[in-house]
């Protein structure tokens, strides 16, 4: 009788000390929420409407507010405090912060090809071969072979030679973490930058509110003088009725001013990184300090970019990664010589039966052992080397004329902003001059005025004057507080200095 059935078991087992034990299954983010929401989904049913989205659930968890900073109701906010807090919660640094740590890791992951790789693989397996066997010329029979193995293996795979490859590679990856750690500073002087400018421009509108209630508080000041000339027949009713109306504008003009006050706040909060629901008080506008003189020439400061700015240097790093990349391509038209090497044992036995005779198991276990060299040297590719070289080449000259042009940009824009800090700090005296001498001719004016020796017309035209010279102050100031920091961070200068100046 012929058997008709055979049967085998077996298990294997690899064990991988190396770069692949860290693998993880990305599956698992489809569970819970996000895994309710892809069962069933489909593409819209028509281009003429809207989707209809299912039950979310939790699939929109990331959006939900993130715990907002608590700020003190009393206190008045100085810029380095300012730029603290959006240091520490500005979503921006975190992912780059992250980005940076990521070409961290992969700087390691190229090291790690200098190592051998050790692996160890065990198989195990229990199989059962009948086969027929003709016994006589009337007679027929089957064999039947049981055999149970056991076969554990430590394999070690070493690159020996590749004529500078992996070399290549680690320079690339050590270029590509310098420009991450550089990308990563240019995203906080970019910030720092964005929180100069929104609080500037909040002190600035602050500053106008001041200057608006100034000249309101002024107008109704002439009104009421108008109205008493005119109680003691002085002043005629037109004279009053204009009083009148330019009190009503100044409060217009208040209005229209503070009316931006939210939208400043607004800024404010977006460039921090947080709410604007959050309450934000800011020192007095006048309390700030404003730069009377540049110590460097602009050659200086063109220098100074030159050898600091972090965006410029995260672009030279870029420039040398696509450097190192073009040795790497180079270096495949070259062969790798790898040692390569096991060892194990053979754990066997089996057992044979023909014509219902059953033989006695036979067993074995003996060691398993091999080392050789293994020479691989790729002749013929198709072109894909010559390909993946002119590419590199291309974005080599690429990543060269971005630096070019970015080294140029740079340089105008240090130029630019150090003529508009230049030419604010000589307009500042003059605002101030300005500002005092419509002060003592609205002065005089006024008590001209109300004793007879000069007329209505006079008199508003000097509160205007004054108005607008104070206008001019405040935007003068507001204007070489922007202009420095633009010019701090052209050149590269914003950073830790920054926190000790403004703390200070």
């Amino acid at each position: 009788m012929i058997a008709d059935a055979t049967k085998s078991a077996g298990i294997a087992v690899c064990l991988c000390f190396g770069l692949n034990a860290g693998r993880a299954a990305g599956a698992a983010m489809l569970s819970g929420g996000a895994a309710e929401v892809l069962n069933g989904l489909k593409a819209p049913d028509s281009s003429e409407r809207p989707w209809l989205p299912p039950d979310l659930g939790g699939f929109a968890q990331p959006l939900q507010a993130r715990d907002e900073p608590q700020a003190e109701a009393q206190k008045d906010y100085g810029l380095a405090d300012l730029i603290d807090l959006a240091e520490r919660v500005n979503p921006e640094t975190k992912a780059a912060w992250e980005h940076a740590r990521q070409a961290a890791a992969a700087v390691g992951l190229v090291q790690s090809e200098y190592y051998p790789l050790l692996a160890l693989q065990a198989s195990a397996g229990d199989t059962r071969t009948p086969e027929p066997l003709p016994l006589s010329p009337t007679q027929a029979g089957f064999m039947d072979l049981h055999d149970q193995q056991a076969r554990p293996v430590a394999s070690l795979e070493w690159v020996l030679l590749d004529f500078g490859r992996r070399k290549a590679a680690v320079t690339a990856a050590q270029n590509q973490l310098l420009a991450a750690n550089f990308g990563f500073n240019a995203r906080h002087q970019v910030i720092v930058f964005k929180v100069q400018s929104a609080f500037y421009e909040l002190s600035k509108v602050h500053g106008r509110i001041e200057v608006a209630q100034a000249a309101q508080a002024a107008a109704l000041k002439v009104q009421a003088a108008a109205e008493a000339r005119h109680q003691q027949g002085l002043a005629t009713m037109p004279d009053v009725l204009l009083a009148r109306q330019q009190a009503v504008q100044a409060a217009f003009d208040l209005e229209d001013v503070a009316a931006r006050e939210r939208d400043a706040e607004v800024a404010l909060a977006d460039s921090i990184g947080v709410s604007p629901t959050v309450p934000l008080r800011v020192i007095d506008f006048s309390k700030l300090a404003v730069p009377t003189n540049l110590n460097d020439s602009v050659e200086d400061e063109i220098n100074r970019t030159l050898e600091q700015r972090p965006d410029l240097l995260a672009m030279v790093a870029v420039l040398r990664e696509k450097e190192a990349e073009i040795k790497r391509a180079g270096k495949a038209y070259y062969p790798t010589l790898s040692f390569q090497g096991e060892a194990g044992g053979a754990f066997e036995r089996s057992q044979l039966r023909v014509a219902g005779s059953e033989l006695p198991w036979a067993a074995t276990e003996q060691p398993t052992w091999g080392v050789g060299l293994a020479l691989n040297w790729s002749w013929f590719d198709g072109g894909a080397r010559r390909s993946k070289l002119a590419a590199a080449r291309a974005a080599s000259t690429a990543a060269q004329r971005e630096l070019e042009d970015a080294r140029d940009q740079a340089i105008s824009q240090v130029w630019q902003y150090y003529s508009d800090t230049k030419m604010a700090i000589r307009r500042l005296d003059v605002a101030a001059a300005l500002v005092d001498a419509s002060e003592k001719s609205y002065q005089q004016t006024f008590e001209g005025y109300q004793h007879g020796l000069s007329n209505l017309v006079d008199l508003l035209a000097a509160r205007r004057d004054l108005s607008q010279a104070r206008y001019t102050q405040l935007d003068t100031r507001a204007t070489l507080l922007e202009s420095a920091a633009a010019l701090a961070f052209a050149s590269g200068d914003l950073g830790p200095q920054l926190l000790k100046q403004t703390a200070n």
